[in-house]
């Protein structure tokens, strides 16, 4: 760990300097403007990043489009006569995606008998790239995937969440982030981007206070949040929480109630179910709070608990790989709904047979439609599982250009371990229905953790403490 210290301290000393820059540059003061703009421009931006791949004949997504039979002027015309989002379903049933097993270099590109060679490099976009990072979880054996995002990327996704604010016309009032400090940007970017939409994030809640492997971690994040603060940028130390124990933040929430403060929070959908357990617990009055979640699915079960203590829940379909998917609007009350976030992506799906029983599901693939977009990406699989359809909303998204929605989203990976192979549906309806229904205790109480033995990769259940489960 020792030896790994210096190369992470230069690393995090770019992303401070990214951080920085955020902080300071200027803002597009319209920023409805920068998101219509982008929806009329989404052909010719498209066209833009599909052409500095698909000039290069070496390049895996030309390669693609050749198995296919698709020349670039073949893309123009049939965009031009059913338009991108149809375009690009007929690309994907001929075979023009990447799985993201491929899009990781994880197995190889073959098609139509052609084996086509890859490099995560090749996805890269020069003009998206910059200083900010992010970072996927690594799980299952998967190495982690950094992400680089350049500022005009950045100025963009501000603009898309300062419509996000007014739709819910919630820009004042006390805000509190629940993030991970570094290696995850997620805490820091959370605060960063509160703090340039004039709604700067009051109380930061950080998990791992109490892990000794992570003090160079809590070190380099104290010394960027100090350069931000000295460069006037408004944005909190971290306050950690002890083991699972989200009581602190719950009662933050009542004491700004009880202030007459209405308190919003962002985090992971399993943080804020643990506040709203942990209110519940305790009898802390925090109805009319509410909550941007993300990261995981929302599913109902989470919903009912997070909606039981008070909170207005609201999903965000965003992934470290791809960026943000799916938005929010005030009139999606029920289940994880979104808009399709049609400014910055496209969204097409295909049937698999993931589980080879037969029965298949439909997995979503995205393409990325602005020019500064962080890679180049053409129909290549989230990993999720959804529906698609059109949404009727009357909402700042809707007014703006938002036509479509997904929901029932769902995660479709499978964790294998000791000759066994779980999948995602079956372990969420397992760790959050049957095992509470069982045992008693909440979402979040039963999770699953993937270690590595001695001779193979173990599953190992962590049951909550309180719950006094033992061996039967």
């Amino acid at each position: 760990m020792f030896r790994e210290i210096p190369k992470e301290v230069l690393k995090y000393l770019k992303l401070s300097e990214g951080l920085a820059y955020l902080h300071r540059m200027k803002l597009d003061p319209d920023s409805r403007g920068v998101i219509r703009r982008a929806l009329e421009n989404r052909v010719p931006n498209f066209l833009e990043l599909a052409g500095k791949v698909l000039g290069v004949p070496q390049h895996p997504y030309a390669q693609l489009f050749a198995v296919a039979g698709c020349t670039y002027a073949d893309l123009e015309s049939g965009i031009k006569k059913n338009g991108l989002d149809s375009t690009l379903d007929m690309l994907l049933r001929e075979g023009v995606y990447l799985t993201l097993d491929e899009f990781r270099c994880k197995t190889k590109i073959v098609r139509g008998g052609r084996h086509i060679p890859a490099s995560m490099k090749d996805w890269d976009n020069a003009r998206g790239s910059g200083p900010l990072k992010a970072f996927s979880s690594g799980t299952s054996g998967g190495k982690r995937v950094e992400t680089s995002h350049s500022l005009e990327n950045a100025r963009f996704g501000l603009a898309g969440s300062r419509v996000m604010l007014d739709e819910f016309n919630r820009s004042t009032g006390a805000a509190i982030a629940l993030g991970s400090i570094l290696p995850s940007a997620m805490g820091l970017g959370t605060c960063i981007s509160s703090s340039r939409l004039g709604h700067p994030i009051e109380r930061w809640f950080a998990l791992g206070g109490s892990n000794r492997e992570n003090w160079h971690y809590k070190a380099l994040t104290r010394a960027i949040v100090t350069r931000l603060r000295l460069g006037g940028a408004k944005i909190p130390y971290p306050t950690y929480l002890e083991g699972d124990d989200f009581s602190p933040v719950a009662e933050f929430i009542a004491r700004r109630k009880k202030e007459g403060a209405e308190v919003g929070m962002s985090g992971m959908v399993s943080s804020v179910a643990r506040v709203a357990g942990a209110a519940i617990d305790r009898g802390l009055d925090i109805r009319g709070s509410w909550a941007l979640v993300t990261g995981e699915s929302l599913t109902d079960v989470k919903r009912k608990l997070i909606e039981a203590s008070g909170i207005d829940v609201f999903p965000v379909y965003a992934t470290s790989d791809f960026g943000g998917i799916g938005v929010p609007c005030r009139q999606m009350t029920s289940g994880d709904c979104v808009h399709i976030a049609e400014a910055s992506i496209a969204l097409t799906s295909r049937p698999v047979d993931f589980w080879g029983d037969g029965e298949t599901v439909q997995s979503l693939h995205v393409t990325a439609v602005v020019p500064f977009a962080p890679r180049v990406l053409i129909n290549v699989e989230i990993g999720d599982t959804g529906v698609m359809e059109p949404s009727h909303c009357d909402c700042e998204f809707s007014r703006l250009g938002y036509t479509r929605q997904v929901r029932n989203i769902a995660a479709f990976s499978k964790i294998s371990a000791q000759g066994s192979t779980l999948y995602a549906p079956e372990l969420v309806r397992l760790l959050e229905e049957s095992l509470p229904q069982k045992f008693g205790g909440r979402p979040g109480d039963f999770q699953l953790l993937e270690v590595e033995g001695k001779a193979q990769t173990e599953t190992v259940l962590r049951i909550h403490p309180r719950l006094n489960v033992g061996p039967e």
